[in-house]
């Protein structure tokens, strides 16, 4: 039966403010998650129990939390690694307080629910000012960043996307909740169009290629016609735009590609432990073209990653996002019949996906609003195994 004492009330409450808030407030997000991490930790000691769901992802977590360790010790700026140390580690114990937390399908519906809805009003809210101002934004000369800036936007609505289309295509998701997801995909992807943010664009359709993967290779036919639509019907710079994704000449992605070969040069001059977890301003003199206004991080996960952590934290990091991939996979396997666990776990795993590819071109793993998503995601996933394996038991 569902716990019911005060504790775990406030808990999940808290749990529900972090998701409900994680589109828009960043602040108020992680006043829920902090405030639900410290009373259920204060509540073990308590209680002199351990209340801790172990993951299959645990030795990993750990190994990464060393490595930041000796990231922190070699850094040439030892107080930004410090920081940034203290940031990311105290956002992985999200994974744990959701699985541990959450006891039956009806409260890690709730929490899916309020994760989407704060995604939905964002959009809903954004679409406003995209009726107000369209025809600049079919010129190119706005982009949609209501509550965020648009890459950290796009990002959260690639994600919420790819969350909610698994329920449209699952073919035992009940009529109403399908017409109904349908109905959500509309603003979330109005959203994701208008951010213009290139990479969220690749990471949604990589998503979807997953989702087609896991259900049925024909759901691709009405995408790829859609997509066909909105280039067909865009206006000449928004065409331009899409089209300029694969131009390595395009100015936007010859100074990545210089980007990288800075972050490149870093990692060869510092291939163990990298030049510490920082931003990488603080050595771009060194490596940056003469006049290039220094870059605080290099748009890519995978060379930032080499070139502050090294070879020993990147594959660490590579270790943790596969055997995170692994154990979803398997989760949706054994849950795919259920049109929610299996539609939660599928969208989980579309949604990491769309997170490296994004990942490819942009720095998502070092923003706070996404990762904390794709710890969220992960975290539910795990959730939903361990809420079904309680149901068989009793």
């Amino acid at each position: 039966m569902p716990r019911s004492t005060q504790s775990e009330r406030i808990i999940i409450a808290l749990l529900m403010m972090f998701l409900l808030c994680s589109a828009f407030s960043i602040a108020l997000a992680q006043i829920g998650y902090f405030s639900a991490l410290t009373i259920w930790v204060i509540r073990m000691v308590l209680r002199k129990q351990k209340e801790f769901a172990r993951t299959d992802v645990d030795i990993f977590f750990l190994l990464y939390a060393v490595a930041e360790f000796i990231s922190f010790l070699v850094s040439y700026n030892q107080s930004q690694s410090l920081l940034y140390l203290q940031r990311r580690l105290l956002l992985l114990p999200i994974v744990h307080v959701l699985v541990s937390n959450i006891d039956s399908e009806r409260t890690l519906r709730w929490m899916f629910g309020a994760m989407i809805l704060s995604a939905l009003g964002v959009a809903l809210w954004s679409c406003r000012d995209l009726v107000l101002h369209f025809p600049a934004y079919l010129r190119f000369e706005r982009r949609l960043s209501e509550f965020q800036i648009y890459m950290t936007a796009g990002g959260i609505m690639m994600i919420a996307v790819l969350m909610v289309l698994p329920f449209v295509v699952h073919r035992s998701t009940p009529t109403r909740i399908r017409w109904g997801a349908a109905v959500l995909l509309f603003p979330l992807m109005v959203n994701l169009l208008f951010t213009f943010t290139r990479s969220s664009w690749l990471g949604f359709l990589a998503g979807a290629i997953v989702i087609a993967a896991r259900r049925n290779w024909r759901i691709l036919i009405p995408l790829v016609v859609v997509v066909v639509l909105v280039i067909g019907l865009s206006a000449p710079d928004m065409q331009e735009r899409m089209i300029s994704t694969f131009d390595l000449h395009h100015p936007n992605n010859s100074s990545r590609v210089q980007m990288w070969h800075v972050g490149l040069q870093m990692f060869l001059d510092h291939p163990i432990f990298g030049i510490g977890d920082m931003g990488t301003e603080q050595l771009w003199d060194r490596y940056g073209e003469p006049g290039w206004v220094p870059e605080g991080h290099l748009h890519s996960n995978v060379l930032m990653w080499m070139a502050t952590l090294g070879s020993v934290g990147t594959i660490v990091l590579i270790g943790l996002f596969v055997r995170i991939w692994i154990t979803l996979s398997a989760i949706e396997k054994w849950l795919r019949a259920e049109w929610f666990l299996g539609s939660l776990s599928l969208g989980g795993l579309a949604g990491l996906v769309g997170f490296h590819v994004n990942g490819l071109f942009e720095w998502n793993f070092g923003d706070a609003e996404i990762i904390m998503l794709i710890w969220a995601i992960a975290g539910l996933g795990f959730a939903a195994d361990r809420v079904k394996s309680r149901e068989l038991v009793q």
